[in-house]
Order: structure tokens, then sequence, then C-alpha cells
């Protein structure tokens, strides 16, 4: 367990990141998850990564560690505290540069998990009843170099893990009035070449991290987690776009 981000090995490599505020029992299911993960070959390595925005962060701090005990010694948990901004499109895109720039991206897949994963996950991945052994066990089907190829359609990079998704056609008026033309341009640097957007709420998603580390440069990224920072974009605007941000849609 560790509160200091390291260096991947040669070794397969997932990730979980998580964006944890102030959602209750985080500690339960990332210890049972990490249990999870320390029972696989030696030849597979998996990461946990916890970004905590709360007002209590060294208490979730030693909370997390006090319930991993030693138990998953072998297992990489990171711990950080980040500024309560930008919901957790803050977190995915700090994560995303980070790893850029430590040039640690995971060679298999990573997974970005909110602090209370249930809110949108179907019965498939351990349903509402939050059974940690079905959620576990399925999270870390899905993160084995072993896994089933992604789909190549509609989401060439990621798997959604919602449960809870729809399609948006392009100039139809948004309920929050939402730009997003503006935003499709912001974050791209060009004209909208899609005729709709796929929307799954909660922004729970499975990533082809070798494809995420090569599609767009460490500067695309920086400027996007700087616009972010900025309110230049915000939070719910980006949830419209991460297929295409996390993909290659443009």
């Amino acid at each position: 367990m560790k509160d200091m981000l390291s260096s991947s090995s040669s070794r397969s490599v997932s990730d979980v990141v998580v964006a944890w505020y102030n959602e209750p029992g985080v500690e339960r299911w990332v210890s049972a998850l990490a249990f999870a993960f320390s029972e696989r070959p030696a030849g597979e390595r998996y990461r946990i990564f916890v970004f905590h925005k709360g007002s209590t962060a060294e208490d979730a701090k030693q909370r997390l560690f006090d319930v991993l005990g030693t138990k998953c010694s072998d297992v990489d948990v990171f711990f950080e505290h980040l500024d309560n901004v930008g919901r957790e499109a803050d977190t995915w895109l700090h994560y995303t540069v980070a790893r850029l720039r430590a040039g640690d991206m995971p060679v298999n897949r990573v997974a970005f998990l909110q602090g209370d994963p249930w809110d949108h996950f179907g019965t498939p991945h351990g349903g509402r009843e939050r059974n940690l052994d079905v959620f576990s066990s399925k999270l870390v089907a899905l993160l084995a170099p072993t896994a089933h190829p992604m789909a190549s359609n509609p989401a060439p990079l990621f798997c959604n893990l919602m449960s809870e998704s729809r399609v948006m056609r392009r100039g139809l008026s948004h309920p929050q009035r939402l730009d997003l033309e503006r935003v499709w341009v912001e974050a791209f640097g060009c004209e909208c070449k899609v005729d709709s957007y796929v929307f799954a709420a909660g922004a729970q998603y499975l990533v082809d991290a070798v494809r995420l580390s090569q599609e767009k440069p460490l500067s695309w990224w920086t400027s996007l987690h700087n616009k972010l920072r900025a309110d230049e974009i915000n939070a719910w605007e980006i949830e419209r776009f991460w297929l295409h941000i996390f993909g290659d849609g443009v």
C-alpha cells in the first residue's frame, strides 16, 4: 500500500481509478477488490488509485489503509487528495495526465469508478444489493489480460460499465441547456463529426489503456484538463463526450 505513485513493472498491468468524495463504505469495497487482485497469477499486476475530494482526506486515508491492513501487501494502492473541482471528470483527467507524464500508463486496461459504483450498476456487476464478491469477480474478469476483446463498435476503446445509458442526437435541445457543439470545438479543435452522443449517467468506464496512451498526445490531455479546471468546459458537458475522449471518434 502506498500514498505515492510508482512505476509499473513489465508484467501485465491494469488500473482501477476511484473518484471518492464523501461516499460511505469505499474502504470496504476497495479492500475487497484489492484482495481479489492479490489472488490473481503472479504475471498480472493491478493498481488501485483512490482520489479523495472531501474535507476529511486524512481520516479517509487512515480508514482505507486500516481496512486494507497487510493482507493485500502485493497490490499497489495509492491515495491522493485533490481539490474539489470538476467532479469525476477532473479525477479521470488528473489520473490520465499524471500517468502519461510519469510514463507508466498501464499496458492493459483502466476502470474508472465512482466512490459508490453501484448507483448505476445493473445486476451483472453485483447489482444494487452491493454484493462485494460478485462485484470484485466481475471487475477482475474485465481487467484481466485474458479478458475478451473490447467491442469495436460503437465503443472502440471502452466497455460502458453502466446499465443506464442513452443516445442523444445532435441538434436536439438539452434540459440543462448545455452547448455541446461549442464544447466539442473546445475539446477537439474541430467541428463535430458525429451524429449523436452516447451518454451514460455516472461516467464509469473500462478503457483500453494502450490505445488511451497512444491515440492522443499528453499536450491534448493537459489542455482539456486545464479547460475543465478553468471552467471553460464543465463536468456535465464532458460527461457527454467520454466515448470520444477515451476513443478515436474525431
